[in-house]
């Protein structure tokens, strides 16, 4: 089915946007502390934003925006949002029409979306902790546990709230601390002992910067010994030239499932990279690429036998709408659930997603079924300034991180030989 009989299947009426609104939100910890210790930067604060569409039959949709400055949608008004496969709307405006089409068919996006018999959707979406960005190799002195003590502890806790798998980033800056994959494969076998052998884990990139080929093809066999789930993108998403390396690295762990995608901007960009069967499941995120490009995606996945399981990493807002399209695909599978230090988590709506035993049930409310608080911006004022910094610790680190970032791009863009 094509993403224009998608609509045509759910029936077509005449919704006309009458304005768009956005509001920008910040969540800054009022003691200074960080959000995110990871590679060499920090994060001070998470920037957001809040996506209205108005429309004539007064029904309001609502999606997130990764933008917080000013945009003019003026050229919007008098579209119908029953037109939202046809118009390439920004990410967060369409993701608000499939709000207003919800509420004026009477159903939730997820049946919506459904191919098959959308009442018979699972509301049931299972998703996993995703944190481990802010232990650190370095002791804080704020008399705390750090290194692999405070990453144990970290999964130990999500093991408790009923997650059945943590994800997690490879610590600080690995040259001040000396760090090598060796030595990471060590922190993942104690990791392992931890945790125990039915709770599964993941491993990202570095932070901030790429893992070499060489420093793949290190820590592959040892995660594929320990049973690992998942290696996420570490070399990142740079294209075809990249897909005889990472077919390379799936053979050396063929009990690890090698995920990525996050970067991807459209079908056109996901297509090569699910032809070739590179991933195992595709992290593509309506946060950035709305629900029509990401269900279209999801299709595209369904046919190569490739997983979505959602990249989700700002706000409540992005787990409402990422959530909704794994439970309305065949290729749905996991959503991401971020843990790190972020109040809008739960705080941003009447009625929080928040997983039971490492499951978000969906509303069968109309839409998404969902109302953001009172007043957001008073919630959640917008700060200005910069989000990501060096580490103050190591100031330095980050333009040695950008270098190796570049050098790993390059392996893929006419360089050769190793980083």
């Amino acid at each position: 089915m094509s993403p224009t009989q998608l609509l045509d299947h759910i029936g077509r009426e005449q919704v006309r946007i009458t304005d768009v609104r956005v509001t920008p939100l910040s969540y800054k910890p009022s003691d200074g502390s960080y959000i995110h210790l990871c590679g060499p930067v920090v994060l001070t604060k998470m920037d957001a934003g809040l996506v209205e569409v108005f429309t004539d039959q007064g029904i309001m949709g609502i999606g997130p925006s990764l933008g917080v400055r000013e945009t003019d949608y003026s050229h919007l008004v008098g579209e119908d949002v029953f037109d939202v496969d046809r118009l390439q709307l920004p990410a967060g405006v369409d993701v608000a029409c499939w709000d207003v089409i919800g509420r004026v068919k009477g159903k939730p996006v997820y049946q919506l979306l459904s191919l098959d018999d959308g009442e018979a959707a699972d509301p049931a979406v299972r998703v996993y902790a995703s944190g481990g960005v802010t232990w650190t190799y370095y002791d804080r002195g704020d008399g705390k546990p750090f290194g692999v003590e405070e990453l144990i502890a970290e999964a130990l806790e999500y093991k408790e709230l009923g997650f059945d798998t943590f994800k997690w980033r490879p610590g600080t800056d690995w040259e001040e601390a000396g760090i090598t994959p060796g030595k990471v494969g060590e922190i993942c076998r104690q990791l392992r002992q931890a945790v125990g052998p039915d709770f599964d884990l993941g491993l990202e990139k570095k932070g901030y910067d790429s893992w070499t080929w060489e420093e793949c093809q290190e820590i592959a066999p040892i995660i594929d010994e320990l049973g690992f789930l998942f290696f996420e993108q570490p070399m990142g998403d740079e294209g075809p030239p990249q897909f005889d390396d990472y077919l390379k690295l799936k053979e050396m762990m063929p009990n690890v499932m090698l995920w990525g995608g996050e970067r991807f901007r459209g079908l056109e960009e996901a297509t090569p990279w699910l032809e070739a069967g590179v991933y195992d499941a595709v992290q593509s995120d309506c946060v950035y690429l709305g629900l029509t490009e990401n269900w279209r995606i999801a299709q595209k996945a369904a046919q190569h036998g490739v997983m979505m399981v959602t990249h989700n990493w700002a706000t409540s807002l992005g787990t409402m709408c990422n959530a909704h399209l794994i439970a309305g695909t065949a290729a749905g599978h996991m959503c991401e659930f971020f843990m790190y230090p972020n109040q809008m988590r739960y705080g941003l709506m009447k009625e929080p997603m928040q997983p039971v035993d490492g499951v978000l049930t969906l509303s069968r409310m109309p839409g998404f079924g969902m109302e953001v608080i009172d007043n957001p911006e008073t919630a959640f004022p917008y700060v200005d300034g910069a989000t990501t910094l060096p580490n103050p610790r190591y100031p330095h680190a980050w333009e040695r991180a950008q270098a190796r970032e570049r050098r790993v791009a390059a392996r893929y863009r006419g360089g050769s030989g190793p980083l």
